[in-house]
């Protein structure tokens, strides 16, 4: 848990700063291809709903929240999170009714192996202390479309207020993100003013 909280510090240190605190870390790895690096997996002897819970409340304690939930054809779980120095992603795969594997990578500027690695802790302790009967809660997102229409599928869920990496769709109120596992959905919203410069915009979402 000690290096779970030494990296809450760091992400919240400006960028340079951090990245030189976290590369003094040992074991942290740095990789020169941004696009293409391995993250941390682990498999968790607990249920799906109770691994999610477990995900999500370990996000929140490191000051992070579950920003998009895919719903994936395998009957697995894709999650993005992350902040303007951060960029992450974890999948979740049902293994047996009470086996569920967690795969874990995040990115700054290159592989964030700490920070996956202090994820991993935080759910560990997490997860022996969660009932078998909890559950994520879902109260606070909105639903995120297949197609730009309320009535096409729902394919996931987004928090309204996260920062995402959205486009404009071309349909009336609708923006466009790319899901965890590459494929795109539809959120109905609006962006809010700022920076035009940051790649993360803050959304308000409109009612369906």
């Amino acid at each position: 848990m000690f290096r779970a909280f030494s990296l809450l510090l760091l992400m919240m240190l400006p960028g340079c700063v951090a990245l030189t605190a976290v590369s003094a870390i040992p074991g942290a790895l740095f990789e020169v291809a941004a696009n293409q690096f391995i993250g941390k997996e682990k498999s968790y002897p607990a249920n799906m709903r109770k691994t999610l819970t477990g995900v999500q409340q370990s996000l929140q304690s490191l000051k992070l929240d579950v920003d998009v939930l895919e719903i994936q054809q395998d009957g697995g779980y894709g999650i993005g999170f992350g902040n303007e120095r951060l960029d992450g992603e974890i999948t979740l795969r049902t293994q047996t009714p009470e086996l569920t594997t967690v795969y874990i990578k995040v990115k700054g500027s290159s592989r964030e192996e700490s920070v996956e690695h202090a994820i991993i802790e935080v759910i560990d302790e997490k997860l022996k202390r969660l009932p078998a009967s909890a559950h994520m809660d879902t109260s606070k997102y909105n639903n995120l479309r297949q197609d730009p229409s309320v009535k096409s599928p729902r394919v996931g869920w987004f928090r309204p207020g996260a920062s995402l990496e959205v486009t404009q769709s071309g349909a009336r109120e609708w923006l466009k993100i790319k899901l965890p596992s590459g494929d795109y959905a539809y959120l109905k919203g609006a962006i809010k003013e700022g920076d035009p410069a940051q790649k993360r915009k803050t959304i308000l979402s409109k009612s369906e």
